[in-house]
């Protein structure tokens, strides 16, 4: 009986180192599955960020008469709000491929898209308490809605996602896609100028395109090194439904409160 009792004594030492490094295994792969998202992305995300609150910022300027820019219509704004906007979607894209390709997410994707639906109407609803004649009915945040509906069916096959992401901007570019569609149809109930407005053309295809190259290139295995400009672009991005939400209302509020003073 001792003989058999010092074997199971033995037997249990030796099992429990392998036990410890399984563990130790186990939870370094936690942290690797946690941490998956790409710093460079992110840090993408936030520089459109960053150029947005600029131009919002200088919009604001204009609209309480403090100055006289061409802003949004005047040609250089323009070019500044489409590169936005194609940062922003090119990123959707990207981020998309990355989450799901190897795997839909179901409930990530449901609850992000939730999220976005939320924010859409809180914008819709703000813009008709303050531009009651010139409401936001399909800003950036519907049309990422929209978009990701339409995108994350090409996850699986990126190849196809590139490729309709190029002929829309060919389309756009030959006047085959129009931008006010499917507008046109409601125009009646729709206001005649919008504050802002991002139509599914040529946009969408921006966004096939970044959800393409994500899906061929192997951008998982490079990354940008963490700096004082990286660090706070990404977390700018990580966080940037909030920011879009609440930056313009602070900016107006501030405005507003300056003029009051003056």
């Amino acid at each position: 009986m001792r003989i058999k009792y010092e074997e199971i004594l033995l037997k249990k030492r030796l099992q429990q180192p392998l036990t410890k490094s399984l563990d130790k295994s186990n939870t370094k792969a936690v942290k690797t599955t946690k941490n998956n998202r790409l710093l460079w992305v992110d840090a993408l995300r936030g520089f459109a960020i960053v150029l947005m609150i600029i131009f919002h910022f200088c919009y604001d300027v204009r609209y309480f008469g403090w100055v006289d820019w061409n802003i949004p219509n005047g040609s250089n704004w323009w070019a500044l709000r489409y590169l936005i906007i194609s940062l922003f979607t090119f990123t959707v894209g990207l981020s998309l491929a990355l989450a799901h390709q190897r795997q839909f997410r179901q409930k990530t994707f449901i609850k992000r898209l939730a999220q976005l639906l939320l924010g859409a109407a809180c914008v819709t609803l703000m813009s008709l308490f303050i531009f009651p004649s010139a409401w936001i009915y399909f800003g950036i945040l519907h049309f990422i809605v929209v978009g990701s509906l339409i995108s994350v069916m090409f996850v699986k096959i990126p190849k196809l996602a590139l490729a309709l992401g190029c002929a829309v901007l060919v389309g756009f570019w030959s006047s085959l896609l129009k931008s006010d569609w499917p507008f046109e149809f409601f125009y009646q109930l729709l206001p005649r100028y919008t504050e802002d407005l991002v139509p599914l053309f040529p946009w969408l295809g921006v966004m096939l395109i970044g959800m393409g190259l994500g899906g061929l290139l192997p951008i998982n295995k490079y990354d940008v090194p963490k700096n004082s400009i990286t660090k706070p672009l990404a977390i700018m991005g990580r966080h940037g439904l909030i920011i879009y939400l609440i930056h313009q209302p602070l900016l107006f509020g501030g405005f507003i409160l300056v003029q009051m003073l003056r």
